[in-house]
């Protein structure tokens, strides 16, 4: 009985600590926004006190930091904030909504040259759950970016990324894609890509990139395979005027699952890219997928994409992307027959505030299952710098997934507000 009676007071002492640094770290968010927005008139670098605290805030960062052979090593950035999801669990029925707080702490590491570069990043965001502490989980991610400048018409990037997660987060450019075909709950992802371009300038005309890269999608917690693709291409821009761009591309594409089921496309496009003005211009690429299926039925299959994009500067930047083809998934081991279409706008409405806004609607058909998935969603993220450390970000998206199964599909709404201190 004395052995029970300790379990059960370990047990609440537990959830009272797990309380109170969940609610800490929530207060001390709020408490920062309301202290620090009234500074925020002292944006310039005047003698003020958040001009002081930058400079602290730097100065203390600084000693943290690391040089060595010209690697720069230091922490990047540290953020806090708080989340409201009303479906932690992307259930059609029963839904569960919860407050989810984010701590996260950023380190890199940088190396600048005159004809190379290097940069490691690795963030560490830990997720902690009001109402549902078994859902309670670490995010991970790692990028490694390089370049190389071989001579004046020849130069290599290479990029490697290794992310780690739950569920798919907003923060991603990836966001809406990776929930379609995606089934409910919450299961570790661990993901691991890698590209590498050449690419050479011929002659003032002509430039050619080759491709490689490759990915590693393992799922822990669900009967999910894991699988690995190999992709490999090369690519052929010719300007045939000062508003004109010939465009050549082929891709081999090669999925593999754990159980040794495979398939593969060869994709063959050619296009042309037209500025309309010297502010807008568009993108068309129709093609052939030619398909070796999970079943080895043999498919050839129209591709194409197409793109509108207006960039009045760096402070506005607006797209609009339609493509359609047959493509693998990481979910399935089968080929969707797919099309999905982005309208996408970033604009700098003022020197501290800038605004962006997504919408993302995508049909497929599994052609081996029949299973079909609409998925309808939108994003919009208000970013506001308090001080030039300090940046605000408020974010809400809307995810509507509709399937022609009884037992998937889902509607989701997330609100975000946080704070983060880039150094």
């Amino acid at each position: 009985m004395a052995r029970n009676f300790a379990n059960l007071l370990w047990i609440k002492v537990n959830s009272l600590v797990r309380y109170l640094s969940i609610n800490i770290l929530s207060a001390a968010c709020l408490w920062a926004v309301m202290f620090i927005i009234p500074l925020a008139n002292a944006y310039s670098s005047d003698n003020t006190d958040s001009y002081r605290a930058d400079i602290s805030l730097t100065r203390l960062i600084d000693y943290l930091s690391y040089s060595y052979k010209g690697f720069d090593i230091q922490i990047s950035g540290i953020s806090v904030g708080e989340t409201f999801d009303d479906n932690v669990t992307y259930a059609r029925k029963n839904k569960k909504e919860d407050f989810i707080t984010l701590a996260g702490l950023g380190i890199g590491a940088k190396y600048e040259g005159r004809t190379r570069s290097f940069e490691l990043t690795g963030n560490v965001t830990q997720r902690m759950y009001a109402k549902n502490s078994n859902f309670d989980n670490t995010t991970e991610e790692v990028a490694l970016n390089f370049s190389n400048e071989f001579s004046e018409h020849a130069r290599m990037s290479l990029s490697n990324v290794f992310i780690h997660s739950n569920e798919p987060l907003f923060n991603r450019g990836n966001f809406f894609d990776e929930q379609f075909g995606r089934r409910g709950g919450q299961f570790e992802h661990f993901r691991n890509r890698f590209d590498i371009n050449y690419t050479r300038d011929f002659t003032r005309q002509l430039t050619i990139i080759a491709r490689y890269g490759n990915s590693l999608d393992i799922f822990s917690g669900v009967d999910l395979q894991d699988s690995f693709l190999n992709n490999a291409g090369f690519e052929a821009n010719y300007l045939l005027s000062a508003t004109t761009t010939f465009l050549l591309s082929y891709d081999f594409v090669h999925r593999e699952f754990e159980d040794n089921e495979s398939a593969s496309i060869n994709t063959v496009a050619t296009g042309v890219r037209q500025y309309i003005t010297r502010k807008l211009y568009f993108d068309i690429r129709p093609g052939l997928d030619f398909i070796d299926s999970f079943d080895d039925e043999n498919l050839t299959k129209p591709v194409i994409m197409t793109s509108l994009t207006y960039q009045k500067d760096t402070d506005t930047i607006a797209r609009l992307i339609f493509e359609k083809k047959y493509d693998t998934n990481v979910y399935n081991e089968d080929i969707v027959n797919r099309w999905r279409t982005t309208a996408s706008v970033t604009r700098q409405l003022m020197e501290r505030l800038r605004c962006s806004l997504s919408i993302f609607y995508s049909e497929g058909e599994f052609i081996s299952s029949d299973f079909k998935n609409r998925l309808l969603g939108t994003s919009s993220t208000i970013n506001y710098d308090i001080t030039k450390i300090l940046k605000g970000n408020f974010t809400y998206t809307y995810s509507h997934s509709d399937t022609n199964s009884e037992t998937t599909g889902y509607t989701k709404n997330t609100v975000f507000l946080g704070l983060t201190a880039e150094f």
